[in-house]
This record gives C-alpha cells, sequence and structure tokens, in this order.
C-alpha cells in the first residue's frame, strides 16, 4: 500500500560511476544490503523480535546484540510471543557496525536529499517524491522506504547511543510510519483507572511526567508521559495507543518517587542532565497498549501544598495541546491534524489539574475527575 502523496519513481536509481552513492533508492538499497551483510557474516549477533504498534505487527531485526538490547527496551511493553506473525505492516532492521565489522557504505559528507526539516537539532530529509525520509543523528542513520513500509539503518556502536536514541528510538521516523497510518503522535501524557484513559496534554515542565508516575506509583495503568498515538473511531470516540515505556527525570526530582533510582540509567553526554527510566523494568504489569481517553487534565504546576482541579474552557484545552503536537515532529499534522484536537477537546471534558506539592494528592484528583466525567 503506497501512503497518501507518495508517488512511485519512474527510473532505477544506484550508484554514481564513481562508486559513491548519491541518489534517494540507491542509498536506501546500499544500507540495506550492508544490514544483509551484517546478518550474514555474524548470524550469532542477529536478533528477531516482534511487537504490536497500535495494532499494527511490527517485525525488527537487529544485527548487534548490545544494540537490539539497547534498542526494543522501550518497545518491550508491546512485544507479542503471536505465532505465526500476521503480514508485517512496518519492518526495522539495524545494524551495529562494531559488532558486526560491516562499515557504513554511504558518503556521509552530504544528505543527498536537502534537509526538509529539523527535530529539535535532528535534520530530517525527505525524498523529492515522498517516499524516502533519512534521518541522522551523532553517529547512527536510518531511513524510511514509506512505501514498502520498511526502516533500515545502522550504528557506529551501541555503546555511543545517547539517552535520546536509548529512550526515544525513530521517533522522528515512526513518527511518519504512524502518520501514514492516519494515527496522530501528540505530546501529551496518558493513564488509565479501570481502562478509562486520562490524557495530560502540555508542553515541556508543564508535569506531564509528574502526573503520569504519580498516578503509575498509586495503582493507575500508564501508556506514556511525552508521546502517545491519537486515533478517532468512526463513533467519534478516542484511543491514546502508548509508544514507549520510557520516562527522564532529574536526579533530585526522581528521588520522589522511590521505586525508581535504582533503575536510572545516566547517560556519557554532559549536556544530557536527565536519567532515563525503562518502566517494563519497574511496573511490568501496568503497562498497557491502548485506552479510550474520557478526561483532558490540563497540568500546571502552582505553589501550593496541595493540588487541585477546576473545569478548563475548550479553547484552554486546545492551547495546551495544540502547540507542541503540532509543530514538534515532522510531516506537520496541517488543517487536519488540528481539527483531530479540536474534535478531541470539544467531545472530552477538559480540567486544569494544579500540581501542588504532595504528590500523593495528584492521583485522587485524578480519580475525581475520571469519576465526574462519567457522571456527566
Amino acid at each position: 500500500m503506497q501512503p497518501s502523496g507518495v508517488a512511485q519513481p519512474t527510473r532505477d536509481e544506484g550508484v554514481s560511476a564513481g562508486g559513491i552513492v548519491r541518489d534517494r533508492r540507491g542509498r536506501f538499497a546500499a544500507i540495506e544490503a550492508a544490514f544483509q551483510r551484517a546478518a550474514n557474516i555474524r548470524p550469532d549477533q542477529l536478533c528477531e523480535s516482534d511487537y504490536m504498534f497500535a495494532g499494527q505487527s511490527v517485525r525488527i531485526r537487529i544485527a548487534g546484540r548490545n544494540l537490539a538490547d539497547q534498542f526494543c527496551r522501550p518497545f518491550a511493553h508491546l512485544e507479542t510471543n503471536e505465532q505465526p506473525l500476521p503480514i508485517a505492516h512496518l519492518t526495522i532492521e539495524l545494524y551495529d557496525e562494531e559488532k558486526t565489522g560491516i562499515s557504513c557504505p554511504l558518503d556521509l559528507s552530504g544528505d543527498g536529499l536537502g534537509i526538509a526539516a529539523r527535530i529539535g537539532d535532528r535534520p530530517l530529509a525527505i525524498s523529492a517524491d515522498g517516499r524516502f525520509v533519512c534521518h541522522r543523528f551523532r553517529q547512527s542513520e536510518t531511513w524510511l522506504d514509506r512505501q514498502a513500509r520498511h526502516v533500515v539503518g545502522r550504528a557506529a556502536s551501541a555503546q555511543e547511543l545517547s539517552l535520546y536514541e536509548r529512550g526515544k528510538p525513530l521517533l522522528p521516523l515512526l513518527n511518519v510510519w504512524y502518520h501514514d497510518q492516519d494515527m496522530q503522535l501528540i505530546h501529551a501524557g496518558l493513564v488509565s483507572r479501570n481502562g478509562l484513559g486520562v490524557l495530560f496534554p502540555g508542553g515541556g515542565g508543564a508535569g506531564k511526567s509528574t502526573s503520569a508516575l504519580a498516578c503509575l506509583t498509586a495503582g493507575f495503568d500508564y501508556l506514556g508521559d511525552d508521546y502517545i498515538g491519537l486515533q478517532v473511531l468512526g463513533d467519534l470516540s478516542f484511543v491514546g495507543h502508548t509508544l514507549y515505556n520510557s520516562t527522564w527525570l532529574e536526579l533530585d526530582h526522581m528521588a520522589r518517587f522511590p521505586l525508581l533510582p535504582p533503575y536510572a540509567i545516566r547517560g556519557n553526554n554532559p549536556s544530557e542532565d536527565k536519567a532515563l527510566v525503562l518502566l517494563s523494568q519497574v511496573y511490568p504489569e501496568r503497562l498497557v497498549p491502548a485506552v479510550p481517553i474520557r478526561v483532558l487534565a490540563l497540568p500546571r504546576i502552582v505553589a501550593s501544598n496541595e493540588t487541585r482541579s477546576r473545569p478548563a474552557s475548550k479553547a484552554e484545552a486546545l492551547l495546551a495541546l495544540a502547540p507542541t503536537s503540532l509543530f514538534a515532529l515532522h510531516p506537520r499534522p496541517g488543517s487536519r491534524g488540528f481539527q483531530r484536537l479540536a474534535q478531541l477537546v470539544e467531545l472530552v471534558p477538559s480540567y486544569w489539574l494544579e500540581l501542588g506539592r504532595d504528590l500523593t494528592e495528584i492521583p485522587h484528583r485524578v480519580e475525581e475527575l475520571l469519576a465526574e466525567a462519567n457522571r456527566s
């Protein structure tokens, strides 16, 4: 199935006369062939596993056991043992150059596609026909063929991965793939109680992670505190899908969640001032794949001991949700994505969740909001 707006290339593309791969299809084919060589040369290092991302089957094959361990942990809660696996809706193939001895086959002095967007300081390049997407970060490079639904890439060494790559692997490319499945990634946290979801929209520092983790430690189910897949059903109800089981916290703040510090992963880069925790190692039984969204709770930190809630207007809810959800990733959802968020705030009740210093009050207020929403 070809994604919307993606044209079929009209000519074969390969390697230039000088031996340097410069074009889009040739570059993808070169990195794909490099993965196959890595898998064939080091079959002892090949790891294969199957997952369900938002109800879609995903096959992951990684040449390099350490890389596989690092890469797959944020998806551990989505792994499936279903046999036989249905036809994969997405295939991901990666290799570790250091472990396999296969170097990058591409000329990295230029991108060959042109930078179409940036995710923070990380360039995202897209071919003119929209079919191929390339993301580079430090010493790794990954490509998505949207038509074939195939991700392939390489990392110089699993030991050199940043906390960003270890906690949110392939986020820019997965956002494109979710977009092609008519699923919108939104910047929000999501927890649930008795199968009913509470969404925490907001920008950085609003209190999404604090709210989600306070609820998790109090017995709620958890789906994420940063990016969530948003799906609209035919009856105009909304379902939130988990993506990663990772969270980042400053160490002094993490101490307020006593079970987390023993699992903290520190980065090698001095600029990585937060520690990563993979919650599948702490609360595996409380990680669920999807829930219907019943409440929007807009967190904000206040100078008070108590946590309070009060109704929020639809405009306030949209302002909390839209900016980072519409502009943080590429491709931007555009008018359709904005309309989806507008429908969400129109049909789902919204409240301010004013976070006081006593974190144990947060889950009580959230339970009250769910009860109130169910009564209305």
